[in-house]
C-alpha cells in the first residue's frame, strides 16, 4: 500500500497560510525539566484548536539553542502537532545528547511538562545538524516511534550511519547544498543507510542555516546564504513530513485508510 500523503499539497497549504495556520492557533510556554542530571529549559508549543495529532521533539544544532527553532515550533503547533524543544545539555557530546533525548521521550510517554501521556507511536524526533545526529542516535533506541526527520544532519564519526542502519521508524532526510557546515553533505550517507527511508530530498539552493529559524548573519557567513524564502520552504517540508508520518502511524494503529483530503 502507498502510504505517502500528498506532500506537495501540504507544503502549498502551509506556504499559502492554509486553514491549519490561523493566528492564535497555538500557545507557547517555557518549562524547566531535569534532563541529563541538570535543570534544562524546554519550550512547549501546543495547538490551541482541537486535539494534538502527536508530539515532536526538536533538537538544535552545534552551539545553538532552542531559540533557533521558534519558527518551527510555531509551525508544528499551528499544524496541530505539539512541539517540545529543549536546550540540549552538551555542546560536543552527541551521544550524551542522544541519551538525554531518550530520557525526554520516556518522560513524555509517561506525561511530563503538563502534557498528557503520549504513546510512542505518536512521537516524532526532529533534529538539525548535530541535533539531527543526536535525535538519530536516540531514535535507533526507541522502536515504535512515528518517525525521525533529519534536517541536514551531520556525521563526523560514522556513528550516524551505524545508528541509521538500526532505525526501525520511517524517516525523512532534508538536505542543503554541500558546505563545510554539513561536512560536505554527510547527511546523504545517513539517508542511504536507513532501511525505512521515505525520501532523502536536496532542497536546491538551500543553506545549512535554512533549517533553523530565526537564524543569524554568523551562520550565513560561515555556512552560506540562500535565495529568499528558502527557510520557509524547508520549514513547510518539515511540517509536511511530520504530518505524513503521523498519518502513517495512525493508519498502522487503526487499520484505517489514508485520508487523502488531509
Amino acid at each position: 500500500m502507498d502510504y505517502r500523503c500528498p506532500i506537495l499539497l501540504v507544503v502549498f497549504l502551509l506556504l499559502a497560510g492554509g486553514a491549519a495556520a490561523q493566528p492564535g492557533a497555538f500557545v507557547v510556554r517555557t518549562e524547566q525539566m531535569d534532563l541529563a542530571g541538570s535543570r534544562t529549559p524546554v519550550d512547549v508549543y501546543e495547538p490551541s484548536i482541537g486535539p494534538s495529532a502527536g508530539l515532536a521533539v526538536v533538537a538544535h544544532g552545534f552551539t545553538r539553542s532552542r531559540e533557533r527553532h521558534r519558527d518551527l515550533g510555531r509551525a508544528l503547533a499551528e499544524a496541530g502537532i505539539t512541539a517540545v524543544i529543549p536546550d540540549l545539555p552538551y555542546s560536543v557530546d552527541h551521544w550524551g545528547n542522544g541519551d538525554a533525548i531518550v530520557e525526554l521521550a520516556a518522560k513524555l510517554e509517561a506525561g511530563a511538562l503538563g502534557l498528557a501521556p503520549m504513546e510512542r507511536s505518536r512521537l516524532l524526533l526532529i533534529g538539525t545538524s548535530a541535533g539531527g545526529l543526536a535525535t538519530l542516535l536516540a531514535a535507533a533506541r526507541l522502536p515504535g516511534l512515528a518517525g525521525w526527520i533529519g534536517l541536514d544532519p551531520v556525521d563526523r564519526t560514522g556513528s550516524g550511519v551505524k545508528a541509521a542502519a538500526q532505525l526501525t521508524a520511517p524517516a525523512v532526510v532534508l538536505l542543503a547544498e554541500r558546505s563545510s557546515c554539513n561536512l560536505y553533505g554527510s547527511g546523504r550517507a545517513i539517508g542511504r543507510a536507513i532501511p525505512g527511508l521515505l525520501r532523502s530530498t536536496l532542497l536546491e539552493g538551500a543553506s545549512h542555516c535554512d533549517f533553523e529559524a530565526p537564524s543569524n548573519n554568523l551562520c550565513r557567513f560561515l555556512c552560506g546564504s540562500s535565495p529568499p524564502g528558502m527557510a520557509e520552504i524547508a520549514r513547510a517540508e518539515t511540517v509536511g513530513a511530520a504530518l505524513e508520518m503521523l498519518e502513517i502511524a495512525r493508519v498502522t494503529r487503526t487499520g484505517d485508510s489514508i485520508d487523502r483530503a488531509n
